[in-house]
């Protein structure tokens, strides 16, 4: 009798000591299972936010030069940077768009912006000379691409980089005409610049310049404007101003 009470316990033991590792088995499972569905909520959750959240905000205020003569906007500047927790923006013209709307002109651009400038233009005046020297630009190249150009203009030399939203061999004036807006161009200045390249790191600045090349949509008193920044990752930027009524000065501010 004893001798088979011992094989009984034996075998009781074999069988509990089975579903010992079973139990185990399934309860690592079950917590690797748990621990990787609360990662992906957390990277879900990081993502919706970066994506909810802006990049880019403004760092001063939006100035205006005016025609006093003909009381219109010729162009408007304001500094922008990243936004506070953000780590880098591509604003490469491949990566980033630029929409203005005007509904007093009844003017929509979807993407102004092909023109990034990395040698800071500090007097804002030259503006409108920089510019009219890089339209007249030859560039070609594939689509995607990204082509850097050397424009002189007095005695500064400016580099550019003009972004090529498809195969194209012409002059910059001509792309624009085509592929973006030869009446209204952006243009993304790095004032503060770490590196050469046109992502926008922590601590640089960047002045984004909106010149009405056609005289025709030159924004004139009480007149709304609206610049959306369109970024890879994160909410766009979006600017929207009001002409003041009284265009007396040559320089505006519009808050």
């Amino acid at each position: 009798m004893r001798a088979r009470r011992g094989i009984v316990g034996v075998e009781s033991a074999i069988v509990l000591i089975a579903f010992v590792i079973v139990a185990a088995a399934l309860a690592f499972v079950v917590l690797n299972m748990g621990f990787f569905t609360s990662q992906q909520s957390r990277l879900v959750i990081q993502r919706g936010l970066g994506e909810a959240s802006s990049a880019l905000e403004l760092d001063g205020t939006v100035v205006a030069a005016v025609n006093v003569t003909a009381q219109r906007v010729i162009y408007l500047w304001t500094p922008i940077k990243l936004s506070a927790g953000q780590y880098k923006v591509d604003l490469s013209p491949s990566k980033t768009t630029v929409s203005y709307w005007s509904p007093d002109k009844s003017l929509t651009i979807t993407n102004a912006y092909l023109i990034a400038i990395l040698t800071p233009i500090t007097n804002t005046s030259k503006l409108p000379d920089v510019i009219n020297a890089i339209l007249t630009q030859p560039v070609s190249g594939s689509k995607g691409a990204i082509v850097q150009l050397s424009v002189t203009v007095g005695s500064d030399t400016y580099t550019v980089y003009v972004g090529l939203p498809e195969d194209f061999s012409g002059t910059v004036d001509q792309l624009l005409a085509k592929y973006a807006s030869d009446k209204v161009i952006v243009v993304l200045n790095w004032v503060v610049r770490m590196n050469d390249d046109l992502v926008l790191d922590p601590g640089e600045k960047v002045v984004l310049f909106a010149y009405y090349k056609d005289a025709s949509v030159r924004p004139d008193a009480y007149d709304l404007i609206k610049i959306e920044v369109k970024v890879p990752v994160g909410a766009p930027l979006t600017i929207e101003r009001m002409i003041p009524p009284s265009l007396t000065q040559p320089v505006a501010e519009l808050g």
